[in-house]
């Protein structure tokens, strides 16, 4: 399952650099690598799989599961995000567990329905009722899983057009977290994506 939306990881999508030289894009294609802006190799499904992880965790947050045990789903996307092999090939070798700090057997598991399915029975279950157009609010810089569910719970923003109508009738105008150099990157966002 590939999102219609980039993650926010500082992904090139369109060309490859390193070095100042474009890299072979069809190589990289086949190999669904990248070279971000450091210079460092990325892989396309380990992005894939941190906006999953990131995604869960907002589900998990509009659910009220406990934060201490949430929290760990946006560490674990950051780092999977830069690991510098794919995580198919980490699942694979069974090795996803002991090169992973902090992933045991029930994020191996999370990973591999990930990779099978596109989605996981956990994100499913706290899913719930959720609309799940709330999940492209994830990518906006600027918000994260506790501001989305308050924009949720508080003004029913649950998508990128609700959140565009809440700004435009002003119903962010002082809204706590958000404040004037966040309200335009994220207008800035939904100019570049609606």
């Amino acid at each position: 399952m590939v999102s219609i939306w980039q993650p926010r990881f500082g992904i090139l999508p369109s060309k490859f650099y390193t070095g100042g030289r474009v890299m072979n894009d069809e190589k990289n294609l086949e190999e669904g690598s990248y070279i971000d802006a450091k210079g460092r190799t990325r892989w396309h499904q380990n992005d894939e799989i941190a906006l999953k992880f990131l995604e869960l965790h907002t589900f998990l947050i509009i659910a009220d599961y406990p934060e201490d045990h949430a929290s760990r789903y946006p560490w674990l996307s950051n780092y999977i995000s830069r690991f510098p092999e794919p995580v198919s090939d980490l699942i694979a070798q069974g090795r996803l567990i002991e090169e992973i700090p902090g992933a045991g057997e029930v994020v191996e598991q999370i990973v591999k329905e990930f990779l099978d399915t596109g989605t996981s029975a956990k994100l499913e279950e706290f899913a719930g009722d959720t609309p799940r157009t709330v999940v492209e609010l994830v990518p906006i810089p600027g918000l994260g899983a506790k501001t989305i569910k308050r924009l949720y719970e508080e003004v029913g923003v649950d998508s990128l057009v609700s959140l565009r109508t809440a700004i435009d009738e002003g119903q962010l105008k002082g809204f706590k977290g958000i404040g004037k150099k966040t309200l335009e990157k994220i207008e800035t966002y939904l100019d570049e994506t609606l």
